[in-house]
């Protein structure tokens, strides 16, 4: 295999790793909570502000619309979040946080926050940002690119 197949050489290849080692940890940790992954990611969104469209924490949650409401309703079933009508736009609705879903969302916070903090010891501050920036860049890159097709039908990610 020449360099340049070796998925070991590519950006995408460690960041699926990376971010699979991250996912593992955090569903060991949320499994005494019975909380699924999905459920997490937007009871993260919820910390601020709490009152988001749907359609915002789909995106902000990296979710298709249609994933992120049928997660959201299993949200709702267990009483973690309450939708509410927007007043300002009646197609929409508004999700807000129950105090039960506040209190599951203090319990987690500390530990959810420690595993993606402090699993790369070596790892100073200073590369951890420059991390981010990098990643944050490429996220950008690749809006640019996925928006300049955006008129194509979307592909299915399961």
């Amino acid at each position: 295999m020449s360099q340049t197949n070796n998925p070991e050489n590519s950006l995408p290849y460690h960041l699926r790793g990376a971010f699979r080692g991250y996912e593992i940890a955090l569903a060991r940790y949320l499994k005494k909570y019975d909380l699924p992954i999905s459920q997490f990611y937007i009871l993260r969104l919820q910390w601020h502000p709490n009152g988001n469209s749907q359609k915002g924490i789909a995106e902000r949650a990296f979710m298709s619309e249609s994933v992120a409401s049928q997660v959201i309703q299993a949200m709702e079933s267990r009483s973690f979040v309450l939708r509410k009508p927007n007043p300002i736009d009646s197609r929409s609705r508004l999700v807000s946080l129950t105090p039960r879903g506040s209190a599951l969302r203090e319990r987690i916070a500390k530990e959810g926050i420690h595993i993606s903090t402090t699993h790369a010891p070596e790892i100073s501050k200073a590369d951890m940002k420059t991390a981010m920036d990098v990643l944050k860049k490429v996220k950008e890159g690749f809006d640019l690119y996925n928006a300049q097709y955006s008129h194509i039908v979307q592909p299915t990610l399961k």
